[in-house]
C-alpha cells in the first residue's frame, strides 16, 4: 500500500507543490529513455559516418582486397525496435552525416540541461512539499492541542508535542522529500527503462535482472549474518579489554609471588584475543566486505561478456549504440530500484511517528456541558485538590491521589524533581486540565462545574517574561482589562516594585517594549506581571520565577510576590529563588506522581531528605 501523508481524518490537505512534483515526475520519467534513445542513435551515427570515411579513405588508395570489395557501411540502424535509415533522419532530411553528429550531440546535451533544470524544480517542488505539510501540521496541533488542554492539562501533552517537533516532523519531512523524488518518477521511470533493455535484448534483461537479485541477496545474507556476529564479537573485545587492562594492572604484583615469563605469556595470550576480537569488529562492517564486490565484478563482468558476444553476431542486430542504451537502462533501472528502497525504508520508519500524530489529533475535545455555575465574587477560603489524579497525553499517570489546599492570602511554593508535575498541578489551578478521578475545589466549586472562561476571569498567570505583548508599559498593565482613570499608576507600580525603573525611562508607562523584550531584565518583566495582578485583582495568581539574579534585585522580587499574597489571594509559585522558599508559607513536595511532603522551608529541611537533597541540588552555591 502507498503511503498516506494526507489522510483524510486528520484535516490535512494535499499540497499544491506536491501535484507539480508529480508532474515534473512524469516529465522527467519520459525524458530519461529517450535521451538514452538519442545517445544511442548519436552513437551509431558516428560510427556509420567513421566506417563510411574509411571505406571512401581505402577506395581512393586503390585498394583491391576482396574482402574490402564487398562491403559497405550499413544503411540502417536498430536500437530493439526503433529503426531508422541513417542516411536520411528524420525531421532533418538529407543533412550532410556529420552536422547530424554534431546535431545529435548539441540536443543530447539540451537534453541534459532540461532534464537538469527540471530535476531541481521537481526536487524544490517536494521539499516544499514537506515543509506546507510541516506547517499544517505544526497548525492542527496548536489549535488542537489548545482545544484538548482544558480536559487533559497543557503540561500533560508537554512531552508528547516535544516528540513531535524532536523526533516525528525531522522524519516527516525527510520521507516526505525521499517518496516524493522516487513517487511515481522512479516507479515509472524504472518500468520504462526495463521495457527498453527487454526489447533491445530480452534475455540480457533477464539475466541482468537475475544478477541483480543474486547480488541483493548476498548483500542481505551478509548484513545479517554481520549484525548477528557483531555483537558476540563486541562481547568477547570488551572482555579481552578489560582482562588486558586487569593484567597490565596487576603484572607488577604478580611478579613478586610467580613467574614473570608465565604472566607475559598470559599477556600476549589475552592480546591475541583482544586483537582478534577487534579484526572481527572493526572488519564486520559490510562496506569493508568483499563478497558484495566480489559478486558485482563477476557478475557485471559476465554480463558485458554476453553483450560483447551479441554485439558481434550479425545476427542479433546489436549495433554499439544499441549496447550503451541496453548497459545506461539496466544500471539506471538498478539504481532506480535502490533509491525506491531507500525511500520505503525512510517511509516505513516515519510512519509510526506520523501515526501518532494522526492518533493524537483524532482525540475529540469534549466540551463540558455540566459547567453551568460561576464564581460570585473573590474566593474566600480557597483552591483544594482532593485526590485527583491527571492523565498524560500519552494516557499514562502525571499526578496520582494528589491531595492539597492552597488558602487564601498564602503563598505556596510548588517543587518537584520533575518540573512537569509541579507545572501541571498549577496549571489545574487556572482551568487547564481535568481531574479523571478527585476533585479540584474553588471554595465549594468543583473545576467540572466552571467553564474555562470562568477559571480565567479569576486567574493570572505571571512569568518571567510578563509576559509582555508589543505596546506600551501601560497597555501592558491594562492587559484584558477595562482602563480605570481613577486608579494611581504609581501606587500599582510602586507595590509591584518597578515604579522606580519604569519612570527612570525616557517615555516612563508609554514606553514601548515587545513580546521578546531585551532592554528589561526578567525580575523587571516578572514584577510588570505582578502589578498587572494589583489591577486585575484575580483570587488566584500562578507564577513561575525567573532565574536567581542579583540578591538585591531578587528581594524585591520577593516582596513583590507577598505583596500580591496581600491582595486575599491565592498565591502559587514555580520557585527559581531559595529567598522565595523562604518565604512561601508553604512548600508543596511532589514526587513519583504523589505528594510527598507539605510545609514550610525550615520544616522540610528538618525532616525531608528528598527536599534538602533537592534544596542541595538547586541552591547549593546559596547555601554556602
Amino acid at each position: 500500500m502507498l503511503p498516506n501523508f494526507w489522510p483524510t481524518a486528520s484535516g490535512l490537505k494535499i499540497p499544491g507543490a506536491a501535484w507539480i512534483a508529480g508532474l515534473l515526475a512524469v516529465v522527467l520519467a519520459l525524458l530519461l529513455p529517450c535521451l538514452l534513445l538519442l545517445g544511442g542513435f548519436a552513437i551509431d551515427l558516428m560510427g556509420w559516418e567513421h566506417q563510411r570515411i574509411e571505406q571512401i579513405s581505402m577506395q581512393q588508395a586503390g585498394s583491391a582486397s576482396a574482402d574490402l570489395r564487398g562491403q559497405s557501411a550499413s544503411e540502417y540502424a536498430a536500437i530493439g525496435p526503433f529503426r531508422w535509415k541513417l542516411s536520411e533522419t528524420p525531421w532533418v532530411g538529407t543533412i550532410p552525416a556529420p552536422q547530424k553528429a554534431l546535431g545529435a550531440i548539441v540536443l543530447l546535451g539540451a537534453g541534459l540541461i532540461l532534464m537538469s533544470l527540471l530535476h531541481w524544480f521537481h526536487r524544490r517542488a517536494g521539499v516544499q512539499t514537506a515543509l506546507d505539510t510541516e506547517q499544517q501540521l505544526h497548525e492542527r496541533l496548536f489549535h488542537h492541542s489548545g482545544a484538548i488542554a482544558l480536559e487533559r492539562g497543557l503540561s500533560a501533552q508537554s512531552e508528547l508535542l516535544r516528540s513531535f517537533h524532536d523526533q516525528t516532523f525531522p522524519a516527516m519531512r525527510s520521507a516526505i522529500v525521499q517518496w516524493q523524488q522516487v513517487y511515481p518518477k522512479h516507479f515509472l521511470q524504472v518500468m520504462l527503462l526495463l521495457v527498453l533493455a527487454g526489447l533491445i535484448h530480452p534475455w540480457l534483461t533477464i539475466a541482468a535482472l537475475l544478477a541483480a537479485w543474486i547480488v541483493r541477496n548476498i548483500y542481505r545474507w551478509q548484513q545479517v549474518s554481520s549484525t548477528t556476529g557483531r555483537w558476540v564479537q563486541q562481547q568477547r573485545w570488551a572482555e579481552a579489554q578489560q582482562e588486558l587492562s586487569s593484567i597490565s594492572q596487576t603484572a607488577p604484583l604478580m611478579a613478586t609471588i610467580h613467574d614473570s615469563q608465565e604472566t607475559l605469556d598470559n599477556y600476549r595470550s589475552n592480546l591475541a584475543a583482544y586483537r582478534s576480537a577487534g579484526g572481527m569488529v572493526l572488519g564486520c562492517d559490510k562496506a569493508k566486505s568483499p563478497w558484495v564486490t566480489l559478486a558485482i565484478c563477476v557478475l557485471g563482468t559476465g554480463l558485458i561478456l554476453l553483450l560483447a558476444l551479441g554485439m558481434l553476431d550479425p545476427g542479433k542486430h546489436l549495433s554499439l549504440g544499441a549496447g550503451f542504451v541496453w548497459t545506461a537502462s539496466i544500471c539506471a533501472a538498478i539504481y532506480t530500484g535502490y533509491r525506491i528502497a531507500a525511500a520505503w525504508k525512510s517511509v516505513a520508519k516515519a510512519n509510526p511517528k506520523l501515526d501518532e500524530i494522526f492518533r493524537f489529533l483524532a482525540i475529540e475535545s469534549k466540551p463540558n456541558s455540566s459547567a453551568n455555575r460561576e464564581l460570585s465574587g473573590k474566593l474566600t477560603r480557597g483552591v483544594s485538590a482532593e485526590h485527583v489524579t491527571l492523565q498524560s497525553g500519552s494516557n499514562q499517570k502525571l499526578l496520582e491521589d494528589v491531595s492539597a489546599f492552597f488558602q487564601t492570602g498564602q503563598l505556596t511554593a510548588i517543587i518537584s524533581p520533575d518540573p512537569l508535575l509541579a507545572k501541571a498541578l498549577v496549571e489545574m489551578a487556572l482551568g487547564f486540565g481535568q481531574p479523571v478521578s478527585g476533585r479540584l475545589m474553588f471554595d465549594d466549586v468543583d473545576s467540572k462545574d466552571l467553564t474555562s472562561a470562568t477559571i480565567r476571569e479569576h486567574s493570572l498567570w505571571i512569568a518571567s517574561n510578563g509576559p509582555l505583548v508589543t505596546g506600551t508599559i501601560e497597555d501592558n498593565l491594562w492587559l484584558g482589562l477595562q482602563r480605570d482613570a481613577t486608579i494611581d499608576m504609581r501606587e500599582i507600580t510602586r507595590l509591584a516594585r518597578v515604579s522606580d525603573a519604569i519612570f527612570e525611562l525616557p517615555d516612563g508607562l508609554q514606553t514601548l517594549v515587545s513580546s521578546n523584550e531585551q532592554r528589561l531584565s526578567p525580575d523587571l518583566m516578572f514584577r510588570l506581571g505582578i502589578a498587572r495582578a494589583f489591577l486585575k485583582k484575580p483570587s488566584i495568581v500562578v507564577a513561575e520565577e525567573p532565574a536567581p539574579g542579583q540578591p538585591g534585585i531578587e528581594a524585591e522580587t520577593t516582596r513583590a510576590l507577598l505583596e500580591a499574597r496581600n491582595q486575599s489571594c491565592v498565591v502559587l509559585v514555580l520557585p527559581a529563588r531559595l529567598s522565595t522558599l523562604r518565604a512561601a508559607d508553604q512548600v508543596v513536595v511532589l514526587h513519583h506522581r504523589k505528594v510527598a511532603d507539605v510545609g514550610t522551608h525550615n520544616e522540610l529541611l528538618e525532616r525531608s531528605e528528598l527536599y534538602r537533597h533537592w534544596n542541595y541540588m538547586h541552591f547549593a552555591p546559596a547555601i554556602r
